[in-house]
């Protein structure tokens, strides 16, 4: 435990001298020039990687976040941060085989007609082995990393540290409510019987859809060890294997958000980590989706709001926007009508649309603008950190950031057009008040 909290510790005040010494450099002898800088943020993260992947748990996954946010960190720690998707060090075999027997009550020698020693993929909170049961079918076993417990414990005990200190400089905002928020998700991925329990119910969902989800195998499974049916495909930011299935890159995107509106707005319970290591495409070009681990369900009144806000935003609609941050429980009605004013201008704004909905930054005062508008929000009398909805923000920017990779050649404002359109559709049947004639739109 003293050795993960000084190993955390050691990476993080490294980072941060790093950065300090470049500015006082800066000042002293001149700023650095640009290969320079770009070789100091790569080194700062593949010091975050290296202690991330040794040490597992909740460091990988935010460095999977962060690697998403290509339109706010430097593209030196995207490059470098990607291989947390994928991967991470594995747990030794005999630790493994320790731990199934322990949970199942016999090895994975006796319990399977074959299984493969080495993983295929090692991720934050667990390891991936491929096996093959007596049936004859293959499948995929999921198994905890030892220990993983008192690692969270630790991160989530370093966070709280961190909030603390800086719950005096963002005093309107409830960090305590948002760490909350993001540690309900990580300590249900602590329990493997949960995620077989989100994959049934969000597989019964997306099959309508034709989105593939595995079987679960409940026998051979538990709290620590999860068995599923093997998928075969690959992440579906491997472009180049894309392209020599002939998948339609586009279409695929399209599926992607189509999914993840369904289990928002109709299931009310999404897969909240969509990242492109959670997210296959099939060799026929199906999207699948795995590893449910990090679910969220949404009250009613929230996935209302959450609806509202979008589509407040999306068509530029600064009534039903917020309308949405009222019913949701962020802003008061005192605040509407300054809300609305700067709701109008913003959305108007298209370098401020493609920063919102695109993630494509097209100038730094975009950037300046949105960072205002938070900020502006956040003084408001009545602002209340909005609660139940952190996790439907990280999962939408995933969302978006993979269509990116996914599609490049479009927009993912104009590949979830038609995907928004038969779900707009229904809501304007039921609120017809928001598009007629007496709206303001």
């Amino acid at each position: 435990m003293l050795h993960h909290l000084a190993s955390l510790l050691r990476v993080e005040i490294t980072i941060v001298l790093s950065y300090l010494w470049a500015s006082l450099r800066g000042k002293l002898f001149g700023a650095l020039t640009p290969d320079e800088r770009s070789a100091l943020h790569r080194k700062n993260a593949r010091r975050f990687v290296r202690t991330a992947s040794k040490l597992k748990g909740a460091n990988v996954k935010l460095g999977q976040f962060a690697s998403m946010q290509a339109h706010l960190l430097p593209r030196e720690y995207i490059e470098e941060l990607k291989v947390l998707r994928d991967a991470v060090r594995p747990t030794e075999y005999g630790q493994i085989a320790a731990l199934i027997q322990a949970e199942l009550g016999e090895g994975p020698e006796a319990l399977f007609a074959s299984f493969d020693q080495r993983p295929i993929a090692a991720a934050s909170m667990a390891q991936v082995h491929v096996a093959k049961l007596k049936s004859g079918e293959k499948v995929v076993v999921k198994v905890l990393h030892p220990g993983l417990e008192r690692s969270v414990a630790i991160d989530m005990a370093l966070l709280r540290l961190l909030f603390r200190g800086l719950k005096s400089l963002f005093k309107r905002v409830d960090l305590a409510l948002i760490l909350r928020e993001s540690e309900e998700p990580l300590r249900r991925e602590l329990d493997l019987t949960l995620e077989a329990e989100a994959t049934e119910h969000l597989g019964g969902e997306l099959a309508a859809l034709g989105v593939v989800v595995p079987k679960v195998h409940w026998e051979l499974s538990s709290r620590r060890v999860l068995t599923l049916e093997f998928i075969e495909g690959v992440n579906v930011d491997k472009v180049a294997q894309l392209e020599l299935w002939k998948v339609d890159r586009g279409a695929l995107a399209g599926k992607l958000i189509r999914a993840f509106m369904h289990q928002v707005f109709v299931a009310g319970t999404f897969h909240a980590d969509p990242h492109p290591g959670n997210t296959f495409c099939t060799p026929d070009g199906k999207l699948a989706l795995l590893d449910f681990g990090m679910v969220k369900q949404l009250p009613e009144h929230v996935r209302q709001g959450l609806l509202k806000e979008l589509f407040g935003s999306f068509f530029n609609h600064p009534k039903l926007y917020v309308d949405g941050l009222i019913e949701k429980g962020s802003l008061g009605e005192s605040d509407r009508a300054v809300v609305e004013e700067r709701a109008r201008v913003a959305f108007a704004d298209p370098a401020l649309r493609a920063l919102m909905f695109d993630h494509r930054l097209e100038s730094k005062g975009a950037a300046d603008s949105v960072v205002g508008l938070l900020r502006d929000l956040t003084d408001l009398p009545t602002f209340r950190t909005p609660s139940d909805n952190l996790m439907f923000l990280r999962a939408l920017g995933i969302v978006i950031d993979v269509c990116k990779e996914l599609a490049p050649e479009a927009s993912p404002s104009q590949i979830a057009s038609p995907v928004l359109a038969p779900i707009l559709s229904e809501f304007i049947a039921k609120h017809p008040q928001y598009f007629g004639a007496a709206s303001a739109a």
